[in-house]
């Protein structure tokens, strides 16, 4: 059984995003990039079901710039066999159609069973990657997953499980077939020492994309969130709270 991870590399959660100069860019300088935190549970939970049925490979696959090899050299040391990487410069800042695309094209060469990606990529709190993929290849997908609860690869079906709009439901999919996955109960194994040295070995085959294809969005101009004032803290009796607050509510806030 063969499982592709889709991957993509983000900057990391705690780095202090600036604008560029040109508007619709972020200035890179002093950027720590990762995996995105989603597809390192996708990652996760691929290998997990490797152990299970005890057959087949996890193969990433990613597309973007040239830094993009850091994030898939850390899949790899998690335990992920190969990688794809569809290696552009200018895939910097291609639009989720774009980047579906080329994509779509790589998988409908490579041999799977099941396609694993994270629910969203936290750069952009984008998910239509995805989708868009699925809908390409004519599989069944579903997303939002929190768990595999099982896998018959012989009779070509996974079990998942889901939290929906305040449900939680259990669906079941033919394969072969695509899946978006949450954190739930898989919490990304750390990389060994080991498992970093044997990264280094693994087979990364570099695809260079035909760029032929358009973006069909473009981002126009970005801005950063307005800063949050400060909070304001009551001292004393909750009587005298209480009187402050209202009285700032009604002064300062103009609420009431």
């Amino acid at each position: 059984m063969n499982i592709v991870v889709i991957i993509r590399q983000t900057p990391d959660t705690e780095t202090k995003i600036k604008i560029g100069q040109e508007k619709n860019r972020i200035d890179g300088t002093g950027i720590t990039w990762i995996i995105n935190p989603y597809d390192e549970f996708a990652i996760e939970k691929a290998l997990k079901i490797k152990e299970t049925v005890n057959a087949g490979e996890v193969i990433l696959l990613a597309c973007g710039p040239g830094r993009t090899e850091e994030a898939i050299r850390q899949g790899l040391a998690m335990g992920a066999d190969r990688a794809v990487f569809i290696k552009d410069e200018n895939l910097e800042y291609a639009d989720s159609f774009m980047i579906s695309k080329l994509l779509v094209n790589e998988l409908k060469q490579m041999k799977f069973d099941l396609i694993l990606t994270g629910k969203k990529v936290i750069d952009l709190e984008s998910s239509q990657i995805p989708i868009f993929i699925a809908e390409e290849l004519r599989i069944p997908h579903v997303s939002f997953v929190m768990k595999i609860n099982e896998v018959d690869a012989g009779g070509k079906r996974v079990v998942c499980d889901r939290e929906a709009e305040g449900a939680h439901e259990i669906i079941e999919l033919q394969l072969p077939a695509l899946v978006t996955c949450d954190r739930g109960e898989d919490l990304p194994r750390y990389a060994s020492i080991t498992g970093i040295m044997k990264a280094k070995k693994k087979e990364i085959l570099i695809k260079n994309p035909d760029l032929s294809q358009e973006s069909r969005t473009e981002i126009i101009e970005m801005e950063l969130p307005p800063s949050r004032k400060e909070a304001k803290i009551f001292e004393g009796e909750i009587e005298e709270k209480v009187n402050a607050l209202v009285k700032a509510l009604r002064e300062e806030a103009k609420v009431i």
